[in-house]
């Protein structure tokens, strides 16, 4: 500092005088450094330090603790109240999977498990389903040919709906951002007839009571197919409020073949004996759809028909009159006759109901849930919500994904490809290697041709050793894909311009959960109870309560 100022004395002293190079070049150094000592200003705030709480949580497989219990735990780690509720709710959700994780590993041998989750029992149900919706779409063909659904008409006048119907006025609601309404079917009007076209689940089936938890759904069937007439087995999950026991309703040929099986009371297998009771006739009710834009009919129109195409083909189905010929236009006078079709041909095939967004395994089901109709209201009714655009984004979404379940042999060929992949090391890019010799191949296809060609002996006895690794397997991950899917589907419905994150995180929009990929129905809560539940998914569309529960495992 000193030297800084002699020499600054010596360059002030010259200062009027001529001054040389050396003393310019000394000002440019004392500038620099001076400029270098004084500590710079900053304007900036200062940050605030966010702190980070990390605790271990209290073991999952125990007792799960209320609030004031976990608060107690973490006194000493000075946690704001907030951020400990948020804590708690991360726990709670931890827990609930840890002993649905526990119940499943408990319980995965026992045959009502292995319907659900074992690939090779699920594969024999789709099997089920699939020939069931090929006879459906026969007998609904034989119908389109003759000409018997040219009158259908599923767009009603508000005074039609009066005249037809009676309002629930529990499921009443004419907010705006409710997309329907519900009414009572009169007794004096038959929904299975013209101009409706409907479907009575109740007709030709009686009531299953009670059916034990050892025996499985194939073990039911086989028994049932032996009975005169028999058509069809609806089975629900067990019940855990009801100490799991399963009821049923099985379906006939006609109404003769449910005397006969209601006459006989009861049926033995494997020792457990299934009781039958009739049919108890219940209340029928109905959903309006208010809010139709007939500009997007055309595109609901559409949707339909490109969604019967992946459904048919999924279905084994084919020489389907309604995929073929060019579409209706909006103005064209059959244009309506044309929606109504494919609407109850969805409902009626493959359980699935277009206004809705919603697909169930089950026709039953399917009615018990949204009602043994769906029709369009005449009349634009204000509604806040794009439901049009809603249920179009829901039937992409279904047509993107596939339902089928693989083949287990399918399945262990995918593990062997696997475990070359894994093995081999040394491998050309996009091959797939051969674990038995050094042969690569450009797809999986011809890998396992090879293998099975080229290498039966030890191809044979892998299949063998890798079948109940591979069983187990799947079971954990259907079982997994069927947990994590009540919090994760609802965030795959979004549709760009409409609805955004942010509005459904802050409960301000509400929509309809659409089934996973091989995740079967399951019950909700009511609207009510999800509202006040922050961490559950809103659900516009009230999953009804029924006698079923349909719970998670």
């Amino acid at each position: 500092m000193y030297v800084y100022n002699f020499i600054e004395v010596i360059i002030l002293i010259n200062i009027n005088g001529r001054t040389s190079i050396l003393q310019k070049l000394f000002i440019g150094i004392i500038i620099g450094l001076k400029s270098k000592q004084r500590p710079k200003q900053k304007n900036k705030k200062k940050q605030t330090k966010r702190i980070k709480h990390t605790v271990e949580f209290p073991p999952l497989d125990q007792q799960l603790l209320t609030f004031d219990q976990f608060q107690e735990l973490y006194v000493s780690n000075d946690i704001p109240t907030e951020k400990l509720r948020l804590l708690y709710q991360t726990y709670e959700r931890k827990w609930e999977n840890k002993q649905k994780e526990l119940f499943f590993d408990q319980h995965k041998d026992e045959p009502w498990i292995q319907d659900k989750y074992n690939p090779v029992n699920r594969r024999e149900f789709q099997e089920e389903r699939n020939q069931l919706a090929q006879n459906r779409f026969n007998e609904f063909l034989k119908q389109y040919n003759m000409g018997s659904f040219n009158n259908i008409n599923l767009t009603l006048t508000e005074m039609q709906l009066m005249d037809l119907f009676e309002l629930n006025d529990h499921f009443y609601n004419d907010d705006p951002d409710v997309p329907f309404w519900e009414f009572q079917l009169k007794e004096s009007i038959d929904i299975t007839k013209a101009p409706f076209f409907g479907t009575d689940p109740n007709q030709n089936s009686v009531f299953l009571k009670n059916v034990p938890l050892p025996l499985s759904r194939a073990d039911v069937v086989k028994a049932l197919s032996q009975m005169a007439g028999y058509v069809s087995l609806t089975l629900s999950e067990p019940n855990k409020l009801q100490n799991y026991t399963r009821i049923g309703w099985v379906s006939f040929d006609g109404e003769e073949y449910c005397n006969r099986c209601v006459n006989d009371e009861s049926i033995t297998i494997k020792g457990h004996s299934l009781q039958f009771q009739k049919q108890q006739e219940k209340r029928k009710f109905i959903r309006v759809f208010k809010s139709v834009e007939y500009n997007k009919l055309l595109k609901d129109l559409q949707q339909q028909r490109e969604l019967i195409k992946v459904l048919d083909k999924e279905k084994g189905i084919s020489g389907n009159p309604l995929i073929e010929g060019p579409l209706k236009d909006r103005d064209d006078p059959t244009f309506n006759r044309q929606l109504d079709i494919q609407t109850l041909y969805l409902r009626r095939i493959h359980n699935y109901c277009y206004w809705s967004g919603a697909e169930f395994s089950d026709y039953r089901l399917l009615v018990s849930k949204v009602g043994y109709h769906f029709f369009r209201l005449d009349q634009k009714k204000k509604c806040n919500l794009e439901w049009q655009d809603i249920i179009q984004a829901l039937c992409n979404r279904r047509r993107e994904e596939s339902s089928d379940e693989l083949p287990l042999n399918e399945l262990i060929d995918n593990e062997i490809i696997q475990m070359g992949l894994k093995q081999i090391k040394t491998r050309q890019k996009d091959a797939y290697p051969c674990i038995f010799c050094e042969k690569q191949f450009q797809g999986g296809t011809f890998l396992i041709k090879h293998i099975s060609l080229k290498h039966e002996k030890q191809y044979w006895e892998h299949q063998q050793s890798l079948k109940q690794q591979v069983i187990d397997q799947q079971m954990a991950n259907n079982h997994k894909i069927e947990r994590i899917s009540k919090a994760t589907i609802q965030r795959q419905i979004f549709l760009k311009g409409v609805i955004e994150e942010t509005q459904l995180q802050e409960n301000k929009v509400q929509l309809p959960i659409n089934f996973a990929p091989r995740v079967q129905q399951r019950q909700y809560k009511d609207l009510d109870s999800i509202a006040q539940d922050k961490t559950q998914p809103a659900i516009m569309f009230q999953m009804r309560e029924t006698k079923v529960n349909y719970n998670d495992i």
